[in-house]
C-alpha cells in the first residue's frame, strides 16, 4: 500500500515538476517577447536624442510642418441681400473682393482641441469672419478647395541670445511652388497668398521662470499647449504678436499684443514632456508675416541627415509616457503600437498560469481518487 502511495506521490511530483518547468519556460518566453518588443522600439528610436542645451550656436533645427494650399472663395456683391449670404460661410480671400474688416477676433475655435488634435470651429460674429462653423478644409485636403503639402521650418539656435530658437520671415510664402491653386486670382503677383499650416514643438518643462514662446503672424493663429488653447489670435488681421511664459510653478502666462501677461489656466508639471501646437491660416491676399521665437526651452532634438544640410531635427522621446505625436499622429515612432503586443503577452501569461494550475489540480484530484478507490 505504501509503495502505491509513494508511486502516486511520485506521479504527482513529476506532474508538478513538468508543468512548473513548462510554466517557467512560458514565462521566460513571454519575458523575452516583451524584451524583443522593447528592443524593436528602441531600434526605431533615433540613436541619440540630445537636449537642446547641448547645441552649438548657429545650429539649424528642422520642424516638420503640414501645409495646406487653399483656393480663394468667389467674390459676391455684399449689398445683394441674397448673394451676401455667401459671406456667412466665406473663408479665404477678402482684400481682393474689396470688402474686409481686419481685426482680431477671438472665440472662433473651441478651448479644447478635437479628438483628431485639430481646432474645432465654434462660430464668429464679425465680418469677415462670421459664421465660421466649419474648418474641415483648413487642416486637411478637401477636393476642389485644399490640398496638403509637407515641408519644414528651419529654426536657428543662438546660445548668446538666451538660448533662443527663432524663425523670422517678413514675406512668408511657403507654397509659391505649389500647383494646386496655380492661376487663382491671388497668385497674380507671383505669390501664393492663401494657405494654412500646422506643426508642433515638443519640450521638457524646466519651470525655470525663463521659458518663453513668441509668435508673430497676420491672420488666424491658434496656439495650444497639449490640447488647451493658450493664444487665440483668430480673424483676418494685421500682424499680431502672441507671447507665452512658464513660471517656476509651471503656470503658463499669455498675452496678445501686450506686455501684460495673464494666467492662461494651464499648468505644466516640472520635468515632464509638453507639446506646443501651432495652427496658422493666411486667409487674405495682403501681406504674409510669420515669426516664432523660443527662449530657454529644452527641446528634444536628434542628429539627422537633412536635405538642406547639416543640422538636427526636433524629435519626441518615446520613453516619455506622455508621448503624443505632433498632430495626434506619430511622425518619429509610435510607442502605442507595442502596447497591444505587451497586453497580448500578459494575457497569454495569465492563461498559461491558469491552465497550469488547472492541470496540477486535476492531476492531484485524479491521484487522490485512485488512492481512495484502493
Amino acid at each position: 500500500m505504501k509503495k502505491k502511495q509513494k508511486k502516486s506521490q511520485m506521479v504527482l511530483v513529476v506532474t508538478l515538476s513538468v508543468f512548473s518547468l513548462g510554466l517557467m519556460l512560458a514565462v521566460a518566453g513571454m519575458s523575452q517577447a516583451v524584451v524583443n518588443i522593447k528592443e524593436e522600439a528602441i531600434s526605431k528610436t533615433p540613436e541619440a536624442i540630445l537636449a537642446s542645451t547641448g547645441l552649438e550656436s548657429g545650429a539649424d533645427i528642422n520642424l516638420q510642418v503640414a501645409y495646406y494650399d487653399q483656393k480663394s472663395d468667389a467674390c459676391v456683391n455684399m449689398y445683394d441681400a441674397e448673394a451676401s449670404k455667401a459671406l456667412e460661410v466665406r473663408q479665404f480671400e477678402w482684400t481682393g473682393c474689396d470688402y474686409y474688416n481686419k481685426q482680431l477676433e477671438q472665440g472662433l475655435v473651441d478651448y479644447i482641441l478635437g479628438k483628431d488634435y485639430l481646432p474645432v470651429a465654434v462660430g464668429g460674429d464679425l465680418l469677415p469672419n462670421r459664421g465660421l462653423n466649419d474648418m474641415e478644409r483648413w487642416f486637411s485636403s478637401v477636393e476642389g478647395k485644399s490640398k496638403e503639402y509637407t515641408g519644414s521650418l528651419k529654426l536657428v539656435y543662438r546660445a548668446e541670445k538666451g538660448a533662443e530658437f527663432s524663425y523670422v520671415d517678413g514675406s512668408f510664402y511657403p507654397l509659391d511652388a505649389a500647383d494646386f491653386s496655380a492661376g487663382d486670382s491671388v497668385n497674380s503677383d507671383g505669390h501664393n497668398h492663401l494657405f494654412t499650416m500646422s506643426f508642433a514643438v515638443p519640450f521638457t518643462v524646466a519651470a525655470s521662470g525663463a521659458e518663453s514662446f513668441e509668435i508673430t503672424a497676420d491672420d488666424d493663429t491658434f496656439v495650444y499647449i497639449g490640447n488647451q488653447l493658450v493664444l487665440d489670435m483668430g480673424g483676418v488681421h494685421e500682424p499680431l504678436t502672441g507671447k507665452l511664459a512658464v513660471n517656476e510653478l509651471g503656470e503658463v502666462y499669455a498675452a496678445v499684443n501686450t506686455k501684460d501677461l495673464a494666467y492662461s489656466g494651464v499648468t505644466l508639471d516640472k520635468d515632464a514632456g509638453a507639446v506646443i501646437r501651432i495652427f496658422h491660416a493666411d486667409r487674405d491676399s495682403a501681406e504674409s508675416v510669420f515669426k516664432i521665437r523660443l527662449k530657454e526651452m529644452k527641446l528634444n532634438v536628434v542628429q539627422a541627415e537633412l536635405a538642406s544640410g547639416n543640422g538636427v531635427q526636433v524629435a519626441y522621446d518615446p520613453s516619455d509616457p506622455g508621448y503624443v505625436g505632433p498632430l495626434g499622429e506619430t511622425s518619429v515612432f509610435r510607442p502605442d503600437g507595442t502596447k497591444g503586443y505587451i497586453v497580448m503577452a500578459t494575457v497569454m501569461g495569465v492563461v498559461v498560469v491558469v491552465c497550469a494550475m488547472f492541470v496540477v489540480m486535476l492531476a492531484h484530484t485524479l491521484v487522490k481518487n485512485r488512492q481512495n478507490k484502493k
